[in-house]
């Protein structure tokens, strides 16, 4: 009988492959077609079986997590909170062992040299332990299997053989980092066919990620203790300890000098830019195309070819610019809130490129702690028109000196993307001193006609309108889009620009972290590689080695990426309590037609949605077993289950 490895998924699974998804460029092919003999008697036939492996990398490209945060949202509600789950993946761990059991085969058949053989076999270890990454900050720990499991089995009722209990979550970030370790001893320095495969620093870097991530959650585990009499955690499967923090900052900190040492990567553009727009450039062309300079690890798309992931740049086009296919709701919908807004830092002024707060100015007294509560009711509540708000002349004007990667990556009111201006304005305030947010008005100044959105026609702006209604999702709720990721000639049906799951700048700022969080290390290198990812977006002025300043820079510098929301998971900084007013907000331009010319005031609002009735929702998990998914299938495989499950 036909051994078959069952082991945790509910479904069987034969021994039928994936397509490689276009991985490795131009590379496909059903390899359910193939025998198995024909795949490890070629290299060819190898490379088709480690494309299929890396398609199992859990990256994430072009996810959107950090709508779960207070960075941003989506045009369709706002979402608080931890949202991991999907990455319980034996069936694709079966086949990645498998994988090794293969390279040696064609490597005794003559088919490969020792050489090759041993870089596959990293390239096998790298897969293997990101697989496990995806589940260790998924569930705790897991079960360790490394070997196919289908000679414990013979086809009958007997399933024993398959049944391997979950290691410590610990023993868990163990295995992963050792994965990691051993690929970067096996995977070459560097490759010349171009294509998006692992190298040893590649390894190195992600052996980093993940120190950083176990050293977080062992140092902040108990900001979010799971209290009461659960089994997971007295097995310590959902569990870690603060005295082993260190330790793993040690090998975080090792890894990423390793990659820094190495002076193969950069930062793309440089550290010293002739001016705010050269950054903004170079930053720009970071995310559109192939920089080997900093690009460490990633996912090709190049082919342009549809996936169940690379429909990013139509979904999230603005309203004025986008794609053309479809039903008008599938664009827009990754809206940028004001709160991250806020955390950009401005250059002093054109001249003077040190760095000043970036909370953008609507008040002339000052005050930039207030939220309108609800512009949609008839009452606008928390609205008042004797506000005394800054009057700018045009909706560019609060922005213009903005870190350079706003400029970039942010779409904003006033901006020019695709060469259109992109109008993003939600209410007017008539001469007679009535205001009108969220619904198409009109008023007449000096003999000339202004709306509500600033246009009269719906394809003529790009926010605001009809945001009650779910099947509109086409316009930003909250002020801002995301310019990040997104082509900026014309809009794409599928992106082709990579998806950049490791570059170097995160390198930079992991090593900054982790010296800055456990003092060890070299202070002097982690404040430069701090300053030098800022001295890219043009800032000319050093900061502080601090862990507040590392995460600002994380932050900014890293928004869009998923970075944030994977961050808060570590440091079990998703817990907020109600009293703390913790939501999501929005920046509302409004042309004000009170005086002899239009201007512009900006307010600040609580983003329109489930919550916006009231100021002190947010981000709160009363729960703390959220941070551990519940483990699929448990019962079926006689493994304990996670406290939320209990």
């Amino acid at each position: 009988m036909k051994k078959i490895f069952t082991y945790i998924s509910a479904l069987f699974l034969s021994f039928a492959m994936v397509s490689c998804d276009a991985l490795f460029d131009g590379l496909e092919g059903d390899l359910t077609k193939m025998s198995e003999d024909d795949l490890t008697s070629s290299e060819a036939g190898l490379v088709r079986l480690l494309a299929s492996a890396y398609s199992y990398i859990p990256n994430d490209a072009f996810s959107t997590l950090d709508k779960n945060t207070l960075d941003a949202t989506d045009a369709h509600g706002a979402s608080y909170g931890i949202s991991r789950s999907g990455d319980w993946s034996y069936s694709n761990i079966r086949t990645v062992n498998k994988l090794f059991t293969q390279i040696q085969s064609a490597f005794d058949k003559g088919a490969i040299s020792a050489e090759l053989r041993d870089a596959m076999l990293g390239e096998a270890h790298f897969v293997r332990g990101y697989i496990y990454f995806g589940m260790v900050r998924t569930y705790g720990g897991v079960p360790i299997v490394t070997e196919p499991l289908d000679d414990n089995y013979d086809g009958g009722e007997d399933v024993s053989g398959l049944l391997v209990p979950r290691s410590t979550e610990k023993d868990t970030w163990d295995f992963v980092i050792k994965e990691f370790e051993e690929a970067a001893n096996l995977l070459p320095a560097t490759r010349g066919d171009g294509v998006y495969r692992a190298t040893k620093y590649a390894a190195y870097a992600m052996e980093a990620r993940v120190a950083l991530f176990a050293a977080s959650i062992a140092k902040y585990w108990n900001n979010a203790p799971i209290s009461g009499d659960y089994t997971a955690v007295k097995n310590r499967l959902t569990y870690m300890a603060a005295s082993d923090a260190n330790g793993y900052y040690k090998t975080c900190i090792d890894a990423a000098k390793k990659v820094i040492d190495s002076g193969m990567y950069s930062l793309h553009g440089g550290t010293n830019p002739a001016s705010v727009d050269a950054a903004k450039k170079s930053l720009q062309e970071l995310f559109t195309a192939r920089q080997a300079d900093e690009l460490i690890f990633g996912r090709s798309y190049e082919l342009g070819q549809a996936t169940s992931s690379n429909g990013f740049d139509y979904g999230n086009s603005p309203n004025q610019v986008h794609a053309v296919g479809g039903t008008g709701w599938q664009w827009g919908r990754y809206c940028v809130t004001l709160d991250l807004v806020d955390a950009f830092d401005n250059y002093v002024s054109a001249s003077d490129r040190s760095h000043t707060s970036g909370t953008i100015r609507t008040r002339n007294d000052g005050v930039e702690n207030e939220y309108v509560t609800n512009l949609s009711l008839p009452t606008q509540a928390g609205f008042s028109t004797s506000t005394d708000y800054i009057k700018y002349d045009n909706l560019a004007a609060p922005f213009a000196t903005k870190d350079a990667r706003f400029q970039a990556h942010v779409i904003y009111p006033g901006c020019t993307f695709r060469n259109t201006e992109i109008l993003i304005q939600g209410g007017i305030i008539k001469p007679d001193g009535s205001a009108t947010f969220y619904k198409q008005d009109k008023a007449t100044l000096g003999g000339k006609t202004y709306y509500t959105f600033g246009a009269e026609l719906e394809s003529n702006y790009s926010a605001f309108y009809d945001m009650g209604n779910t099947n509109a999702g086409n316009w930003y709720n909250s002020g801002f889009g995301i310019a990040k990721f997104l082509d900026p000639g014309s809009a794409l049906l599928y992106s082709i620009n990579p998806w950049p799951d490791m570059r170097y700048a995160e390198v930079l700022l992991t090593y900054a972290e982790a010296v800055a969080e456990s003092g060890q290390g070299d202070a002097t290198l982690a404040k430069q590689c701090l300053n030098d990812v800022r001295h890219r977006a043009a800032f000319t002025d050093d900061i502080d080695l601090t862990v507040e300043n590392v995460l600002h820079e994380r932050r900014v510098e890293l928004a869009f990426e998923n970075d944030l929301s994977y961050t808060m998971l570590r440091r079990r900084s998703y817990i907020y309590g109600a009293a703390n007013g913790q939501r999501k907000h929005a920046l509302v331009p409004t042309v004000d037609l009170r005086g002899n010319e239009p201007k512009y005031i900006f307010v600040r609002a609580n983003v329109y949605h489930g919550d916006l009735y009231t100021s002190t929702n947010g981000l709160y998990i009363g729960d703390y077993r959220s941070y551990y998914s519940g483990i699929p299938n448990f019962s079926k495989n006689k493994i304990d289950p996670n406290p939320s499950q209990e």
